[in-house]
């Protein structure tokens, strides 16, 4: 069972490897801030998608939330707070002293901020999520897609000429990353959520509580992985980092929370209830938290070091739900 679960884990976390090494060569061609804050945030989180759908496919809502809830909170935590230690320490072949981020990330802090506010406000709203609120979630993504895709046109006729781009070859080479991890978590992101589900049932625990843990260690390993070798290769590349997990995260505030009443709908079912729970309270606090920071434009060591002890409240909010629900 609990070996069944371990080579799950592993084969997912080679296949989030190939999807992170094939999105980096588009990130040189599209600006860091597309190519982090769009183009990977959507590619990497296509496990955590995976996982979610299936969850909802099974009526385990519980684990769908957890997951989606687990994914979120690590993002802005352990993984936000290390990005930020390995630019700003020896980790990083060249560190700095603080990441210094561009004025254009003050929209996505502005919007990190809003999605959060208005999934929480939709969830009290109805005791949970209908499809209503899922088209409002998903209307926000589209809107922030297209925001940030007006700038990334600039920055693609601004570096048209760029000798530095990566070479057609190359983007070939990534498209096939691409495509075998792509496929390979299609395939095994099934196997995993039934994994969580026995997992769950023999210790006795409930899968909201069992997900907020487990399922992020594999399906946002893509985001984690592109994140911490940009940052080590070059702490001066944590931009690019910083803007793949916020746009992962407005992602998931928005059209990853709107595939749980969609899903629900297509199932014949009015809504998904149980949104409101302490971890995703906790989560909406994190992120609000976050913005706030990003807002500032520098992130020093100290802040990293926040983050990371702040992942304990995502461990107390688990904890909590831990029982049957």
């Amino acid at each position: 069972m609990i070996g069944e679960f371990l080579v799950l884990l592993f084969l997912l976390t080679v296949a989030a490897a190939l999807l992170s090494y094939g999105a980096e060569p588009f990130s040189e061609k599209l600006g860091a801030h597309f190519a982090g804050s769009i183009l990977l945030a959507l590619i990497t989180t296509l496990p955590e998608y995976l996982v979610v759908f299936w969850a909802c496919m099974d009526g385990d809502y519980g684990m769908a939330i957890g997951s989606a809830v687990g994914a979120c909170s690590i993002l802005i935590t352990l993984g936000y707070g290390l990005v930020i230690l390995f630019a700003t320490t020896r980790v990083s072949r060249r560190p700095v002293e603080k990441v210094e981020l561009t004025p254009g990330t003050r929209i996505d802090a502005v919007y990190l901020m809003v999605t959060a506010v208005i999934a929480i406000l939709l969830a009290w709203e109805g005791n949970g999520f209908d499809l209503k609120d899922g088209i409002i979630l998903a209307v926000l993504f589209v809107v922030y897609v297209i925001q940030v895709s007006r700038r990334a046109v600039l920055f693609a006729r601004s570096n048209h000429e760029n000798s530095a781009q990566p070479t057609k070859k190359k983007l070939l080479l990534a498209t096939a990353f691409l495509l075998v991890g792509g496929v390979t978590v299609f395939f095994l992101s099934k196997l995993f959520v039934d994994s969580m589900s026995v997992l769950a049932e023999a210790f006795g625990i409930s899968t909201m509580a069992i997900s907020i843990i487990l399922s992020p260690l594999a399906s946002e390993m893509p985001e984690k992985i592109t994140a911490y070798i940009t940052v080590i290769r070059n702490g001066r590349l944590a931009e690019i980092s910083v803007c793949n997990f916020i746009g992962s995260k407005i992602n998931h505030n928005s059209l990853l929370l709107a595939l749980l009443p969609i899903v629900a709908f297509a199932k014949h079912e009015t809504a998904v209830s149980g949104i409101i729970s302490l971890p995703f309270v906790l989560m909406t606090a994190l992120t609000v938290f976050a913005a706030a920071s990003i807002a500032r434009r520098k992130l020093a060591r100290s802040q990293g070091v926040v983050f990371v002890v702040l992942y304990g409240l995502v461990i107390l909010g688990a904890y909590m739900v831990r029982q049957p629900l």
